[in-house]
């Protein structure tokens, strides 16, 4: 899908070009000084064949910063996530264009009852769908983190079958259950969805996510993803998931030191295996509540180290993605605030695909309806993204001359006519009344979205083909029996 764009994208970061190249040598000190865990044997390989330093039987790598340069070098500085089977879903990343995107949770607000219950199979349609019909997603993170409803050995195959049969949008995978067949199983679908494996790598359709375990371990189950993700062509996501205070120091600067530091060395890792491949920078980094010892993602610095990330990644050449989220346990005035001036933040940063649409309190709870009102949040970014275009015909001075002074009207004139609608946000969902109209009789904000998600789930169909929906059933029958018997 076509992304916000504008004068404002990536006009805003907290960190000097100065500053980028204080942070940079940091890093680079960290890894060749320090180094990373490695705590898989074929990781360890990747990495010596780059030309790092292997350490106490492999456990320990030391990059220099040398290889982390020509690392650098080889990862393109934009990529496409492709719509599946239609290319106005096409969403292109790290080329000034912003995106925004669903989060997941554990929990859902049930809309129609009110109840707040574990998340279904049902609800994974459910927000599949609604996420298609929204005009400003322009991607899903998994609608809902597990299926309470499914067996547990095969929850992520069925979450993923029936997301990709009730959406062509771009899509992210991050998880890991350990099931023994979940990253074979998961790029089967994948490929199903696209039409095939070859299909997949020419038009790939997914952001891949892999982490850092902090502080500085590379672990063994993303190693295993980022072979997979590799091996099929998607696009990568990569990240520290440090957390300020706890897994990583107290500091902004210091977060974001390691935090660029552990990047670096997914890229060494991501380059050495597969030379080219596209990725990403990634922006998750909570800092701790000490009182309470939670992460906390809708605080100030939450958002001002992703827009330093994005910062790092424009200093390297490289795309960047990031994670959003409340720490509120509703969908609330907190909830409103933080994700406004968090998003925003980072589609100023030039953040090129942002999660934070739908769902709050660390993921664990989505909602629906909140979906629908961050719709609309993106639509006021997207505006305000914009800035003001000074041209000739946007100057209007033809027009300032023909209709003042007073009373002359601008509201007959083609010039109004030609660009209201394109200079002027008009919302569907917030308030414009007159006030004495509105005393009189109105519909609340949380109401209108609820009517509106209604009305989404109860006409939007699947965009997917019969043909690849049945396909996706027909092998998650086999994964089911497998591994259920």
């Amino acid at each position: 899908m076509e992304g916000f764009a504008g004068k404002l994208v990536g006009s805003l970061h907290p960190i000097s070009t100065e500053e980028c190249s204080r942070i940079h040598a940091a890093a680079v000190r960290v890894l060749a000084e320090g180094g990373m865990r490695c705590d898989d044997p074929r990781a360890a390989r990747m990495f010596e064949a780059a030309g790092c330093t292997l350490e106490d039987s492999g456990a320990l790598v030391k990059i220099p910063e040398p290889v982390i340069m020509d690392a650098l070098a080889k990862c393109p500085e934009s990529f496409t996530l492709h719509g599946r089977n239609d290319p106005s879903l096409d969403c292109a990343i790290g080329t000034g264009e912003v995106h925004f995107c669903t989060v997941s949770g554990r929990y859902i607000e049930d809309f129609r009852t009110g109840e707040r219950r574990q998340a279904t199979r049902q609800d994974a349609i459910d927000g599949a769908l609604l996420a298609e019909g929204l005009e400003n997603v322009h991607g899903l993170y998994k609608p809902v983190m597990w299926l309470y409803d499914q067996p547990k050995i095969c929850n992520s195959q069925i979450l993923v079958a029936e997301w990709m049969k009730n959406s062509n949008k771009t899509a992210t995978w991050v998880y890991n259950t350990g099931a023994e067949h979940e990253i074979p199983d998961l790029v089967k679908i994948w490929q199903i969805a696209a039409g095939g494996e070859a299909a997949l790598r020419a038009r790939p359709h997914l952001l891949g996510h892999v982490v850092v375990n902090p502080p500085r371990v590379i672990d063994i189950n993303y190693t295993s993803w980022l072979i997979g993700f590799c091996d099929a062509g998607i696009p990568l996501s990569i990240e520290s998931a440090l957390m300020g205070g706890a897994t990583g120091p107290a500091t902004l600067a210091g977060m974001l030191v390691q935090a660029t530091a552990e990047t670096l060395a997914l890229v060494v890792q991501a380059q050495s295996y597969k030379p080219g491949h596209p990725l990403a920078f990634c922006s998750f980094n909570p800092s701790m509540d000490m009182r309470t010892g939670l992460w906390s993602c809708g605080n100030p610095e939450y958002g001002t180290v992703g827009a330093g990330i994005s910062a790092m990644a424009r200093h390297y050449g490289v795309p960047c993605a990031g994670f959003g989220m409340s720490d509120s346990c509703e969908m609330d005035q907190q909830t409103a605030y933080e994700k406004a001036l968090k998003m925003y933040t980072y589609a100023l940063s030039g953040i090129s695909y942002i999660w934070d649409i739908g769902g709050t309190a660390g993921f664990n709870f989505v909602s629906w309806p909140e979906m629908v009102l961050e719709n609309e949040i993106a639509g006021y970014i997207g505006q305000y993204l914009k800035g003001i275009v000074v041209d000739d015909e946007r100057l209007a001075v033809d027009e300032i001359l023909k209709v003042g002074p007073l009373p002359g009207s601008y509201m007959a004139e083609r010039h109004t006519r030609r660009w209201y609608r394109e200079e002027f946000f008009i919302p569907e969902l917030s308030n414009r009344e007159f006030f004495e109209s509105w005393e009189r009789g109105h519909t609340e904000l949380q109401e209108k979205a609820k009517q509106k998600a209604a009305k989404i789930l109860e006409n939007q169909e699947s965009p997917v083909a019969s043909e690849i929906q049945s396909e996706i059933d027909d092998f998650l029958d086999f994964v089911v029996a497998r591994d259920t018997d």
